[in-house]
């Protein structure tokens, strides 16, 4: 091949890659609260304007992102994959791709500390938590059991606490020193997590281990690692939210909402929606995504009352909100 077609063949894959990065998308604009759904089955993000309770725009994206990130300046959001070599970053406002991180593949959590104003990144390719600051560089990580999932921030103690779906280990990181601190044995599948810090206590659900579908959420003493109890939550209770003083479980083998008090009581249940996996609150109310039934729940957290359902793309696995800047 002589070096005039090396040239234009160059030239042709730059442009081509050049107009990749630079699709555009429905810009969100700064002065509309929102919830952006992560839609895992067609590559989607769905965004809800949370006043009008109305679907403002869907981005249909390139890559197989599965969680995302709100930035401390409410325009951008991270979005991240554990198939995806990078976490790329997007400006809501102007609806375009403004950054990417090279990460490489295993990012499956990530979650924005209070303590340090740093993002973690769970990867469970290397089996760590990455920890990187808000221009996208790496600033220190520590190793955890294998296949890390799920990750809670203490933020009077400062501590992270590490879910890992295969072993059947906690682990805690020092958040201040930056170092491993003693973890504690926990049950098999352990997924989705609430921590009480004014009782030190951390309650786990999970999917089960083998043919045995977990029913119940364990709760455990969050400073010594003790086991105390069990409540009912059949089944596959992955998901939790507290709110002045009650807690909501997402039971998704059973489309299932439990409220119930710091006890342990249920209050009140509900069936919502098909395989629900995600539940948020602003504006007091509940936001929660149906997996398979392609929709976004607002609920009344009082009666658990649904006061509207809003489609979205298919397959809504996390739910992020960014209020309007004021």
């Amino acid at each position: 091949m002589s070096i005039s077609h090396r040239i234009v063949i160059f030239l042709i894959a730059a442009t081509l890659l050049s107009a990749c990065s630079m699709k555009s998308y429905p810009p969100i604009q700064e002065n509309v609260s929102i919830a952006a759904t992560v839609n895992i089955k067609d590559k989607s993000i769905t965004f809800i304007d949370i006043d009008s309770q109305e679907k403002l725009a869907e981005w249909e994206m390139e890559k197989p992102y599965t969680g995302a990130v709100i930035l401390p300046d409410k325009d951008t959001i991270l979005l991240y994959g554990k198939h995806v070599e990078t976490a790329d970053l997007y400006s809501l406002k102007m609806g375009k791709l403004i950054d990417t991180w090279e990460t490489g593949e295993g990012i499956i959590n990530g979650k924005m500390l209070q303590t340090n104003a740093e993002i973690a990144l769970v990867d469970q390719n290397l089996d760590k938590i990455r920890f990187f600051n808000i221009d996208g560089e790496e600033q220190w990580q520590m190793s955890t059991e294998r296949d890390p999932l799920t990750i809670l921030e203490a933020e009077k103690s400062k501590h992270l606490f590490v879910l890992s779906f295969n072993r059947e280990k906690l682990t805690v990181i020092d958040l201040d020193k930056k170092e491993k601190l003693n973890g504690y044995p926990i049950h098999p599948s352990a997924a989705g997590a609430w921590l009480n810090e004014n009782l030190n206590e951390i309650w786990i659900g999970g999917h089960g281990s083998g043919a045995e579908i977990e029913k119940d959420i364990h709760v455990y003493d969050s400073l010594s690692g003790q086991f105390k109890r069990k409540i009912p939550a059949p089944s596959m209770p992955v998901n939790f939210l507290g709110i002045n003083n009650q807690v909501f479980v997402l039971s998704h083998g059973t489309s299932m909402l439990y409220k119930l008090n710091e006890m342990g009581e249920v209050i009140n249940s509900v069936i919502i929606g098909a395989n629900p996996f995600d539940c948020v609150y602003i504006n007091g109310q509940l936001l929660i995504a149906g997996y398979d039934s392609n929709d976004l729940h607002i609920v009344n957290p009082e009666t658990l009352e649904i006061i509207k359902t809003i489609p979205v793309g298919s397959g809504p696995f996390q739910i992020v909100l960014r209020e309007r800047k004021s």
